[in-house]
């Protein structure tokens, strides 16, 4: 085989090595913490919010919501997860404390699509300070990366004390769906 057919393929094996055919250092992190501005009107406020990958030969990426506060009977949660390039949400993970949850592949923001809790793709538990909602990337379809957006709430309080992040209807900049370590 000639140097440069040699040289050619090498190339083309790198290339194809990384993440969408883009350099390695252009890949999302592993772990990502968004922080979340104090807002005082809030009824249950958001302090971080943490996405993990998920581990080398694991099936569960990991959100970790950490609030100012105990969790209460009546807190609530929801997270939209994006595990594709295009803007809408693709599942819908909401749930109160010290109750049950709902997983829904969902389209839109709004229309939260089918209820897809008995696939086994999520699971949501809050205790302490934290909601901590793990997920298969791959539930839908394969997955490379994944950002969420997260509202938490309480029962009954108007729209207004909900607080968002890393803003409604924002996502956070992305993790790789699999860590590779």
């Amino acid at each position: 085989m000639r140097r440069s057919t040699i040289t050619a393929l090498v190339l083309t094996s790198v290339a194809g090595a990384t993440l969408g055919g883009l350099p390695a250092a252009a890949a999302p992190p592993t772990t990502r913490v968004v922080q979340d501005a104090h807002e005082p009107r809030s009824a249950y406020d958001i302090e971080t919010v943490t996405l993990t990958s998920a581990p080398a030969g694991h099936k569960r990426a990991t959100v970790v919501v950490e609030h100012d506060r105990r969790v209460r009977v009546g807190d609530g949660i929801s997270v939209w997860i994006n595990t594709d390039d295009d803007p809408a949400p693709d599942l819908f993970v909401t749930g109160y404390a010290f109750s049950e949850y709902t997983v829904h592949r969902s389209r839109s923001w709004t229309r939260h699509g089918k209820d897809i809790s008995d696939r086994g793709c999520a699971s949501l538990r809050m205790r302490g300070e934290r909601a901590i909602v793990r997920f298969d990337p791959d539930c839908l379809e394969p997955a490379t990366k994944f950002s969420v957006s997260v509202r938490s709430f309480v029962q009954g309080r108007p729209d207004r004390t909900a607080d968002d992040a890393p803003r409604a209807r924002q996502f956070t900049h992305a993790v790789l769906a699999h860590s590779t370590v």
